[in-house]
């Protein structure tokens, strides 16, 4: 009776985890990702969460990219690389309208017919505003960081 040939693939622990190794793999096992935890400044521990989670995308200097449109951007469609005052400020804007939806939502919670007024003076300044509107959405983001080639 023969040995049976040796398995192709071998299970090892590494760092509490289990990697299965290719034995007839001509290349050695890569080493596994190491994440990099996101750096957050002290002044910064509200936003930053959701400031990592809406743009997860980085370039190689490691700076959160912000992928524009056309139809808010006179300069788009663009890829913008965040600067850490930009991200500061997309999270004040991101908290700032969670904070008007909640409002806006305990509003109609408490009577509905206080929500009808607020809504038509926004649509009358939405629409006042709305030629205007795209060439301040883009002189923001200017200001939010560096356009990087696409």
């Amino acid at each position: 009776m023969s040995k049976p040939p040796p398995p192709r693939y071998k299970i090892v622990e590494r760092g509490g985890r289990l990697h299965t190794i290719d034995t007839w793999a001509e290349q050695p096992p890569a080493a596994p990702l190491q994440r990099r935890a996101d750096p957050i400044a002290p002044g910064d521990a509200l936003g930053a969460p959701l400031v990592a989670a809406l743009f997860r995308v980085r370039d190689a200097d490691g700076r959160r990219l912000l992928t524009t449109s056309p139809n808010w951007d006179r300069k788009g469609p663009r890829v913008i690389a965040l600067l850490p005052p930009g991200e500061r400020r997309i999270a004040a804007l991101g908290l700032l309208s969670i904070g008007v939806t909640l409002v806006l939502l305990l509003v109609a919670l408490i009577d509905l017919d206080m929500l009808m007024p607020i809504c038509v003076v926004a649509v009358v300044l939405a629409g006042a505003v709305s030629s205007s509107r795209t060439s301040m959405v883009t002189s923001w983001l200017d200001s939010l960081g560096q356009e990087t080639p696409r």
